[in-house]
């Protein structure tokens, strides 16, 4: 039986609190539980393990069902921890960390929470590429739900199968362009589950109100098929109308089922599609695609830092793109907006950005139907140059901004060319996993002696040069995804614009402490990415009303009151029932009252 204060959360979903009630409240109302005996220890949102007091045990008939010494979540906390220290890979690190959150659910977002910096590389990039790579190896229990292009007409029905009604945030893939590993299929839910694992972690959003879904339509990839585990279907990606009208459907479903405000967030689908349907959805539903909004607004972000060490201008600034993909044109459509923004017109602004793809620079020229209509804007009246080095020593930009997944695309002597013509050059190497980025840490700390400014998509270790340590940014999407979800769902956002990841992208730079900035980072610490998204959403609560786009009311007085009133709990609940006495007459019949 579901849960009382679920249900009842669900009934009045549109309820309007007012300002003194946003007071925290239980994730999982465990007082009014229905649950007894094993059903509690199998369940994981219920589930304390030897946290259950006596009284506990044997009330909900679990006593003798555990051994008889009560531990506190602290003790468990650092049991847990003990645990995951002894595992010698990443993956196993994964693998125990998944099945505790399939056990114990407060207990692992207690873990991850409090651990974030250590475990933040191992639940996200870089290991849940190898996640995904092995997702039939290493699969223990269903997570989310499936819909395949056989069930075209019955996605609302599929739904409803799902057992929690109060769905507030959906992350979607199709798996065909997993990080920088390509067509993975079904084995792609890797990311929709570590990516609301972090919703949860990294900005309180309640995981009974996560839900994530792969739409399965195939695979392209030869290894897939040929693999024995492979969980999906075995047969080629199937595309055009039939495939269009099947997410048409999971949309039309989504809001059937769970109500217009839900969230859904779009993830690695590939980039034709993924711009296709964000420009399709983005005006009907409340969804964003993190691939290329998300990316856009950490990358954006990291340059608006980095103008704050070289002292130059955004405005004054040349820009110089190597990938065209959807990671690279989203950014620099929102790079854009904010030259724009930072007072240049259209046009000067696109002078400003160049872009180069796998056939070289993009040019008006060029007719080859891989210039999307995206990229047309960034075409430049210039001759064709197929050598990206030959575009590089052309340009001579302050920026290079590698999204290519070609691992070493940015040699040694682009490093040094860059040192030669920038006092302080900023070089990002965004694609992840690790071992996809354009060039080290090392390399370009090294080549530039200290000066050059570094980022990349996954974590890159310290270097020493000179005897001063180097510390690389990460510009890590969870920066801006938890706090765009979270004030979304707290604000009843009907529409997420562009400019709202512009705005987080300056919010988050504003994040950044000059202690940082002597230390060379271009992001807050990955220790405090708890707080600085929650410190994120509230800031993105404000704007959201000054634009119009929130439309909870009344209008919460305190923002950030009103976000960390929505933040999940993940300290244990008592179970027990409130007990207290009626008059001493309240329950005597009539004939036997006192006279």
């Amino acid at each position: 039986m579901e849960c009382p204060a679920v249900l009842e959360l669900h009934k009045n979903k549109l309820k309007r609190p007012k300002p003194n009630q946003y007071k925290k409240k239980a994730t999982v109302d465990t007082t009014h539980t229905f649950r007894l005996g094993i059903d509690i220890l199998r369940e994981p949102a219920l589930n304390k393990g030897l946290a259950f007091t006596l009284k506990e045990r044997q009330t909900l008939r679990i006593h003798g069902l555990l051994p008889p010494n009560v531990i506190s979540q602290e003790l468990q906390a650092e049991r847990c921890w003990r645990n995951f220290q002894i595992r010698s890979t990443s993956l196993e690190k994964y693998i125990y960390l998944a099945e505790l959150q399939l056990r114990n659910e407060k207990l692992f977002y207690r873990l991850l929470t409090e651990n974030i910096e250590t475990m933040l590389p191992i639940v996200y990039t870089p290991t849940v590429g190898e996640v995904c790579l092995k997702y039939g190896l290493i699969y223990r229990k269903p997570r989310g739900v499936y819909i395949t292009i056989n069930d075209l007409g019955h996605v609302y029905d599929i739904l409803c199968n799902w057992p929690e009604q109060d769905i507030e945030a959906i992350v979607v893939t199709d798996g065909e362009r997993i990080l920088g590993l390509g067509d993975l299929g079904a084995y792609g839910m890797g990311i929709p589950v570590g990516k609301l694992s972090l919703y949860t972690a990294l900005s309180g959003v309640k995981p009974h109100q996560c839900l994530p879904v792969c739409i399965d339509v195939g695979t392209d990839s030869e290894r897939m098929l040929n693999d024995n585990f492979y969980i999906g279907l075995r047969h080629k990606r199937v595309r055009g109308p039939k495939y269009e009208a099947l997410v048409d459907e999971f949309m039309e479903a989504i809001v059937k089922k769970y109500g217009q405000f839900t969230l859904v967030q779009f993830e690695d689908f590939a980039n034709k599609n993924a711009f296709h349907f964000l420009e399709k959805y983005r005006d009907k539903y409340c969804t964003f695609n993190d691939d290329i909004q998300g990316t856009a607004a950490v990358a954006v972000s990291g340059l608006l830092t980095a103008l704050r060490i070289t002292k130059v201008p955004l405005r004054e600034n040349k820009f110089l793109f190597l990938g065209a993909g959807g990671a690279s044109t989203g950014i620099a459509q929102l790079l854009l907006r904010a030259l724009i923004d930072a007072g240049l017109t259209r046009v000067d602004a696109l002078e400003r950005i160049y872009m180069v793809d796998a056939d070289g620079l993009l040019v008006e020229s060029r007719t080859d139907e891989v210039i999307t209509k995206v990229q047309r804007p960034f075409c430049k009246d210039m001759p064709l140059m197929a050598d990206y080095k030959e575009v590089i020593e052309k340009v001579k930009p302050t920026a290079i901004l590698g999204a290519t997944g070609i691992a070493g695309l940015i040699t040694n002597d682009i490093i040094e060319k860059m040192c030669e013509w920038n006092e302080r050059p900023i070089i990002f190497a965004l694609s992840n996993p690790t071992n996809c980025a354009e060039c080290t840490a090392e390399d370009v700390y090294k080549i530039s002696q200290g000066r050059a400014i570094f980022a990349s998509g996954s974590p890159f270790d310290p270097v020493e040069v000179n005897g001063r340590m180097c510390y690389p940014g990460q510009g890590n999407n969870a920066y801006v995804f938890p706090a765009v979800a979270m004030t979304t769902i707290a604000c009843r956002v009907k529409h997420i614009t562009e400019h709202m990841f512009l705005k987080c992208s300056q919010y988050l730079a504003e994040l950044v402490t000059q202690e940082d900035l002597d230390r060379g980072l271009v992001y807050p610490p990955i220790k405090d990415i708890r707080e600085d998204s929650i410190k994120l959403a509230s800031r993105l609560a404000e704007y959201s009303y000054r634009s119009g786009t929130a439309t909870f009311y009344p209008e919460p007085n305190d923002k950030d009151e009103f976000i960390r009133a929505h933040v999940y709990n993940y300290h244990y609940e008592s179970f027990l029932p409130q007990v207290y006495d009626w008059p001493d007459t309240a329950h005597f019949a009539p004939e036997d009252l006192p006279n």
